[in-house]
């Protein structure tokens, strides 16, 4: 089910691999800690380099100045066999790996009969830059991921969203400026799930805007969540009421900064 995402991007055949890649080489070259290796272990079924983008295999310019080097794009897909330590998880191949990345997470479930229920994918996006401290280094700038989309149920903005993935609707001029506008596609997912249309910003200035806006609508979020688990557990009358105050006043937040999106 994973293939109408590839489908959808129709990037040309000479970029495809299909190349296994084995979670060894992540325990032999990444810094992973205790937890990051069970992370690995328990959690992640497969991973697998599907694409690579560069100008041997995609008409398309690399990209280097004194910050940044996109000579190459690279898709991974990651199989799952549980949602656990998903973000920790993207991390880590992001920083393992010096190009930039499409990472596709995927966990598919199934019925009773053994027939597909449901496939949901994420895909996570790290934008990186040249480390100004320490030379032939590689700094990530930061984690972008959608939400879990299920593939065998699109919403009319998730489907949206990946028909705007295709490759001519995507900047040809240099592979910076193309992993760029899916940056830019991620964010406007983001926006779309929380008023109900998706749009793409293309400038520079309000995109960054847009990206720091949807991250404190999510910051609000978490915080209305975690106040409302509390007020759950609280059985003190006095501070049931600071709660209730407190979860009104961030949703009162959160709606004036929705009606700004």
């Amino acid at each position: 089910m994973v293939a109408v995402l590839y489908h959808k991007m129709a990037l040309p055949n000479a970029c495809h691999l299909g190349k296994r890649v084995h979670k060894k080489l992540f325990y032999e070259n990444a810094q992973l800690n205790v937890t990051d290796r069970r992370a690995f272990a328990e959690n992640i079924d497969s991973i697998i380099w599907q694409y690579t983008l560069k100008p041997s295999t995609i008409p398309i310019q690399p990209y280097e100045d004194s910050q940044r080097e996109y000579v190459e794009i690279q898709v991974l897909q990651v199989n799952l066999r549980t949602l656990r330590f998903t973000k920790r998880i993207a991390e880590v191949i992001h920083r393992a790996i010096p190009y930039p990345l499409m990472i596709a997470f995927v966990y598919q479930t199934l019925s009773d009969e053994g027939i597909l229920a449901e496939c949901l994918c994420s895909l996570s996006l790290a934008p990186k830059r040249l480390s100004q401290a320490e030379h032939g280094t590689i700094v990530v700038e930061e984690f972008l991921s959608t939400d879990w989309i299920d593939l065998t149920s699109l919403s009319a903005v998730e489907v949206e969203f990946l028909d705007n993935l295709a490759l001519t609707y995507l900047p040809h001029t240099h592979l910076y400026a193309f992993y760029t506008a899916l940056l830019d596609r991620v964010v406007a997912l983001g926006y779309a799930k929380l008023t109900g249309r998706y749009r793409v910003e293309s400038a520079v200035e309000e995109g960054h805007a847009r990206k720091d806006r949807l991250a404190a609508s999510h910051n609000l979020e978490l915080q209305i969540s975690e106040h409302r688990e509390a007020l759950a557990k609280e059985t003190q009358f006095n501070r049931k009421v600071e709660l209730n105050m407190k979860i009104k006043k961030l949703k009162q937040q959160l709606q004036k900064l929705l009606d700004t999106l």
